[in-house]
């Protein structure tokens, strides 16, 4: 595997805390993972989530999955079927396409009380992206191809 996961970086915009990390996937991978988020998320609130893509991320729809870390050791590692995480565990699929076609931007409100369905398909985004996720101590994303992706960089943006 070719995948480059970047650091979290944290900086203070605004009075909010936000959050950037960037993955650089090649034709290698059939996944692209992030590490586990920075200490400074206070998960007991919501937050917004937005994924930039560079380029178009695969030929077909690439579903983007939330892990949830317990322990500071929390990392997800392997590619395709093999993807697994070191304490933590996956928990949802927070859309079924993050735009496979082109480069683009997705924006999701997560929200460990949200009091509405989730929203979590590309054909259901007119009132935006959300779901209800677990408070946890740390969370990963995961772009979980079908297929070996393209080559393409994704930025996360995590704002609180």
């Amino acid at each position: 595997m070719a995948l480059t996961q970047g650091a979290w970086s944290v900086t203070t915009v605004n009075k909010l805390m936000v959050a950037t990390c960037s993955v650089v996937q090649t034709i290698a991978e059939n996944d692209a993972y992030t590490l586990k988020t920075p200490k400074e998320l206070d998960p007991t609130k919501p937050w917004m989530l937005v994924v930039s893509t560079s380029a178009a991320t695969d030929a077909v729809a690439v579903p983007l999955d939330i892990w949830c870390g317990f322990a500071d050791t929390f990392v997800l590692a392997g590619d395709g079927a093999t993807v697994a995480a070191t304490a933590g565990v996956n928990f949802k699929q927070l859309t079924d396409d993050i735009g496979f076609s082109a480069a683009t931007v997705s924006c999701f409100i997560l929200d460990p009380e949200l009091p509405v369905a989730d929203v979590v398909t590309i054909a259901a985004i007119a009132s935006g992206y959300k779901a209800k996720i677990p408070v946890a101590p740390y969370y990963a994303f995961n772009l979980d191809g079908a297929s070996t992706l393209l080559a393409a960089t994704v930025t996360y943006y995590i704002i609180q």
